[in-house]
């Protein structure tokens, strides 16, 4: 797994992580200081996730034209193009009318990444073995909960610190170098037909952005997949801030501060969650759909409990646990989805799968949002908890289906 082409893209998408994170930080502080508006605030997010989702929608058009690391590394450039744009805006702002060219500039970049993320959980069955695939998927999923943990509590306090022009250029030079992994993901010239089968003929019929979709209807495994990531994607809307925070405020009778003590849980106790990936995927990897099942059950357990509780250390508990079940659930879907999806159509699935998840989120966020508001908060905390039951049966289902032979086959290596 330790070799270059998979180091290079570790270290190069874990930098670009750490740079979304300072960047979206850096953005909110200037646009509350400039117009002193929380709702113009609030919108940095929601302009963020509506670029990717249309981004999704458009990556299978390039999928067919370049591929998967030419993407990564066209992809990262521009998102650094932009940001400099962005720091050069903030250092010379005058009134308030640049603030829409920040939302632009943030959209852009936004959109980059809907490239981006296909393209990297593409990559990653391309450049190890099948059998190290979890342990691969467990490193990423591991590295991305880290940065996030982290970085939003040091961007926080960079931008305090230094100030938020400051933050953007530092951000640049971390996508300079993100840049530069990414170009060493690219096989040599002599191996580049490695990454032949990732890039669909412009001929081809079956290479154009409906590929996702409509190998996703034909695959009854896939289907069921989407099926189990869209219930359980309506479920995980519950821990968006606008619920978490009246639970904490109203159920658990607690001050602010223990939004953040539970939020901070729950990413601790994912992060050990993928270490623990780390070192026993080797045998998890055998019994994948096991593992699936056990991972949501655990998920929808560990949450009947948290909304059931008024208690907040038994919360903080919960909510700690709920992390290794969700990590495990996560990355066995993940690395499931890409040992069972043929290589050429990965990457199309992947953008479509992750156009729905986007909007999925989205719908159910307003949905949970409007009855955590007619209901309460600690009502919705149950029905997401009923609702992960209902993916413990899909899992189940899953698991019932599965090939005999899967997981024994290994997949070759192609750097």
């Amino acid at each position: 797994m330790w070799h270059r082409r998979f180091v290079c893209l570790w270290a190069g998408q874990t930098l670009a992580n750490l740079g979304d994170v300072f960047y979206i930080v850096a953005f909110i502080s200037v646009i509350y200081a400039a117009s002193g508006s929380v709702m113009y605030t609030a919108f940095v997010p929601v302009v963020i996730l509506s670029a990717q989702s249309v981004s999704g929608l458009t990556a299978p058009l390039f999928f067919r034209r370049w591929t998967l690391s030419r993407m990564l590394v066209l992809s990262q450039a521009l998102k650094t193009a932009l940001l400099a744009a962005a720091a050069v805006c903030v250092d010379r702002e005058t009134g308030t009318q640049w603030l829409w060219l920040l939302y632009s500039l943030g959209a852009m970049i936004a959109f980059m990444d809907g490239w981006a993320n296909p393209a990297r959980n593409a990559l990653v069955p391309q450049l190890v073995l099948r059998q190290e695939l979890m342990r691969a998927n467990g490193l990423l999923a591991t590295s991305d909960q880290t940065v996030h943990f982290a970085g939003w509590a040091a961007g926080g306090l960079l931008v305090a610190w230094l100030g938020a022009s400051t933050v953007l250029w530092g951000t640049v030079a971390a996508y300079v170098l993100a840049t530069l992994a990414m170009l060493g993901v690219k096989p040599k010239l002599a191996n580049a037909e490695g990454e032949a089968g990732l890039r669909v003929s412009p001929q081809q019929p079956q290479g154009d952005w409906l590929t996702g979709w409509k190998t996703i209807r034909n695959v009854p495994l896939l289907r069921q997949l989407v099926a189990l990531d869209v219930v359980m994607g309506i479920a995980g809307a519950v821990w968006i801030a606008a619920i978490l925070l009246p639970y904490v405020l109203e159920v658990l009778g607690q001050g602010e501060e223990w939004w953040g003590y539970i939020n901070a849980g729950y990413l601790l106790g994912s992060i050990i969650g993928g270490t623990l990936l780390l070192k026993y995927a080797g045998r998890m990897n055998r019994q994948l759909p096991r593992w699936l099942v056990a991972g949501v059950s655990g998920s929808a357990l560990m949450t009947l409990l948290f909304g059931s509780t008024p208690y907040p250390l038994a919360a903080l508990l919960f909510s700690f646990a709920l992390g290794p079940f969700l990590e495990i659930a996560l990355v066995s879907k993940q690395t499931i989805l890409q040992q069972e999806t043929e290589q050429a159509a990965l990457p199309y699935v992947l953008s479509a799968k992750g156009t729905l998840d986007a909007l999925v989120f989205g719908l159910s966020s307003l949905v949970m949002g409007a009855l955590a508001q007619w209901l309460g908060t600690r009502a919705v905390y149950l029905l997401s908890g009923l609702l992960l039951a209902v993916a413990v049966g899909l899992a189940w289902r899953l698991w019932q289906k599965w090939p005999a032979h899967a997981g024994e086959q290994e997949q070759g290596q192609t750097f």
